[in-house]
């Protein structure tokens, strides 16, 4: 089976989702997905992680791109909660993951890893990992649904998009996601941001304060203590 590109890039890809990106969640957890729980704590970690490997994928000369610790959090935890479905709606198709696979995809990022701090890595590392396995299921669903209709010649795009809409159909009607409101809501596929607020914003600035992807500007003028450093 020849080496999946979409995986090896996996660093770059996990980095890129992260910047876009009826029951109550459990106490402390930041998210429940199905029988999953993902924990306020390693939504924390993962985001101090992804924050890092942002930082060190940056080109040489280029303007390094500041986010609020806010929607790193909301980043990170939309990427734990599709790895969880991917993972879960794999399974549930009888498809595993090919380990030697997801080896190679850690042993080609292993340079950026290790430019992380030390104690950021492991926890970068099981996100890579988790993230590279949800793909590859992906990847072989979309294959076999693809290749079912006909097609021939399925690229991993291809396949990793008809993966992704099969298992969003799937999720919708078999998984319960309940997100802790501080993180917003999972809603169309996605990690919505939710202030809970009644009022609506009058000027840029708070516009900004209530939106997941603010202005570079905005995200400026913040402490230090509220940004992805």
């Amino acid at each position: 089976m020849t080496r999946s590109r979409t995986v090896r890039g996996s660093v770059l890809a996990l980095a890129a989702a992260f910047v876009m990106s009826s029951c109550a969640a459990h106490p402390g957890s930041a998210a429940v997905i199905g029988s999953e729980s993902i924990s306020a704590h390693e939504v924390d970690d993962v985001a101090s992680a992804l924050c890092s490997a942002q930082g060190s994928s940056q080109q040489p000369g280029q303007q390094p791109q500041q986010l609020a610790s806010r929607a790193a959090r909301q980043g990170a935890l939309d990427v734990l909660i599709k790895s969880s479905l991917s993972r879960q709606y794999g399974e549930s198709q009888g498809v595993q993951p090919d380990q030697e696979q997801v080896s190679a995809a850690l042993a080609a990022n292993a340079k950026s890893i290790g430019n992380l701090p030390a104690a950021e890595r492991p926890v970068f590392r099981r996100t890579l990992r988790a993230y590279a396995e949800g793909q590859l299921m992906l990847i072989e669903v979309g294959r076999r649904a693809l290749t079912k209709t006909g097609a021939q010649n399925v690229t991993e795009e291809q396949a990793v998009s008809e993966g992704t809409k099969l298992r969003n159909a799937w999720a919708a009607k078999n998984v319960d996601v309940s997100v802790d409101p501080r993180f917003g809501a999972y809603a169309k596929d996605a990690l919505l941001n939710e202030s809970g607020s009644l009022s609506v914003a009058q000027s840029q600035s708070a516009t900004d304060g209530g939106s997941p992807d603010p202005s570079q500007g905005w995200v400026a003028s913040l402490p230090a203590s509220q940004k992805c450093s």
